[in-house]
């Protein structure tokens, strides 16, 4: 499986409004549900008006074909994963899915990656 890693760090926030400046940047991921809005997006970018955030967060995304006729790419990667002791947060988009997790885990979740045939591109 190909991969790619978004060199660029990235926080987890909780909001209570976006702006539409947040939008103009790469990679802004928006969640409303009916109790919580929140923001994945770059630690340069993270939104003045927010109730809390955490940083230190790196991303790698599926850098082949995802589309919904394939199945089991994230369980195959999150299995790995889990291995290594690392949480990690999963978004999809129409194209591809996009996995975060603790930048000081990335080298390690890199390795076992590789080790089960996983090319980062």
């Amino acid at each position: 499986m190909d991969l790619q890693i978004l060199d660029r760090k990235f926080s987890v926030c909780k909001v209570n409004e976006v702006s539409a400046e947040l939008l103009e940047h790469e990679f802004t991921f928006i969640s409303k549900t009916d109790n919580e809005l929140s923001v994945i997006c770059e630690t340069n970018y993270v939104p003045k008006i927010n109730i809390t955030a955490e940083h230190g967060w790196s991303c790698f995304r599926i850098a082949e074909d995802a589309s919904f006729e394939k199945y089991g790419m994230i369980a195959f990667l999150s299995r790995i994963i889990a291995d290594e002791k690392t949480c990690i947060l999963v978004v999809a988009t129409y194209d591809t899915d996009y996995i975060f997790l603790k930048e000081e885990k990335l080298s390690d979740v890199i390795k076992a990656l590789q080790e089960n045939g996983c090319k980062f591109i």
